[in-house]
């Protein structure tokens, strides 16, 4: 596709995605708001999850922080009509288990159990801000990091979200580039149009049949995907590889097939960063990543 018809077919997915087109309407309304300027602030660490436990739905935005000097990643979760929350973090106990053959099944479980809202990795320099549309409902925050580490005991906060109530409608911003993520011939993939700067917002949308997430990782400057891909390749058969990463995650967290956010980090650094989708494959447990789901970008 060219660059200029790609890059108006990003700007067309940023509208469908996050609303744009219904909220039109509101533009010049008594009332109407900017989400991003009244987001849930969700702050996670060894002492819990501190959230809202109620809000309004909509087009909503999460501002998330974490004092962890190791970091932190936090994933919204909303379970399908008919399946309990404990049924979700069973199946994604499973999805995060080392086993490919195990994550497998439970990747592929937890797609079909639950809408993955995204979420946020986030160090205590680094802070994520994303605003997607959230109907009215019961939405988990799950500490992810947490998670990982004790299954058995998740640390997890519900919130709950109310109708609008006739208010007006919320406005999001236009985002300043896009990250898709796609099922090619060759796997899953990113795809980018104008992301080149740290400190801007981007839409990120999942227009694929899985699970996918956008980790941000620093790398050096003469790291290429070639280099990354090696890394992968021996980390997924057990190898020993040297990290090709420079310093801590940071990014978005999983997000479902058909869904997209606006995602703003604050404090990112200008350099080199790696986008790696680092979710478990439905057919083979291997990451995505490892299966080529990964692409260098420079942000100035």
């Amino acid at each position: 596709m060219p660059d200029y018809l790609w890059s108006r077919a990003a700007r067309a997915v940023a509208v469908s995605a996050l609303a744009f087109a219904t909220t039109v309407a509101a533009v010049g309304a008594a009332g109407a708001t900017s989400p991003e300027d009244h987001p849930f602030e969700v702050s996670v660490g060894a002492s819990g999850i501190q959230a809202p436990e109620t809000g309004v739905g909509g087009l909503v935005s999460f501002r998330i922080r974490t004092d962890d000097p190791n970091g932190r990643q936090l994933q919204l979760l909303r379970p399908h009509a008919g399946v309990t929350f404990d049924q979700v973090l069973h199946d994604l106990a499973d999805a995060v288990s080392t086993k490919p053959a195990t994550a497998a099944v439970g990747a592929k479980a937890v797609r079909g159990e639950a809408d993955a809202l995204g979420g946020a990795l986030v160090t205590p320099q680094v802070h994520e801000q994303f605003t997607e549309e959230v109907a009215p409902g019961a939405v988990y925050l799950l500490d992810l990091t947490a998670f990982r580490a004790d299954p058995a005991h998740p640390v997890s906060k519900r919130l709950d979200l109310a109708g609008t109530n006739g208010q007006a409608a919320n406005q999001a911003r236009y985002p300043d580039g896009a990250v898709l993520q796609r099922d090619t011939s060759a796997g899953p993939r990113f795809r980018t149009d104008t992301v080149d700067h740290a400190h801007l917002a981007y839409l990120v949308h999942n227009e694929s049949s899985q699970l996918h997430e956008m980790q941000l990782r620093p790398v050096a400057a003469d790291t290429t995907d070639a280099q990354l891909q090696n890394y992968f390749a021996a980390t997924a058969l057990g190898l020993p590889a040297q990290s090709p990463f420079t310093g801590p995650a940071t990014g978005f967290g999983a997000i479902s097939p058909e869904h997209g956010a606006l995602v703003q980090a604050h404090g990112l650094l200008p350099g080199r960063y790696a986008l790696l989708c680092l979710l478990p494959d439905e057919q083979f447990g291997l990451t995505n990543a490892a299966l080529g789901m990964h692409q260098i970008v420079t942000l100035q």
